[in-house]
């Protein structure tokens, strides 16, 4: 006999899989996610934040630079 799976029983084994692992993972009602976006929107904004930071001293810096060119150019 082949070691080689057909198509056919590879979807024949999904389904399967399917089938017998669908009960298991059944919940009565909705998930609440609302706690875990919350948090990831906290963590956004802190990433934001931090962004943020990081970019205000670059900015000052690269136009000094240019004033500083522009005077003694």
């Amino acid at each position: 006999m082949s070691q080689k799976t057909t198509t056919a029983q590879k979807l024949l084994l999904g389904i399967g899989v399917m089938a017998i692992g669908a009960p298991a993972f059944a919940v009565e009602g909705a998930i609440d996610v609302s706690g875990a976006v919350s948090i990831i929107g906290g963590l956004t904004a802190a990433v934001a934040a931090i962004g943020a930071a990081k970019l205000a001293p670059a900015a000052t810096s690269v136009a000094f630079k240019w004033v500083k060119g522009a005077i003694f150019s």
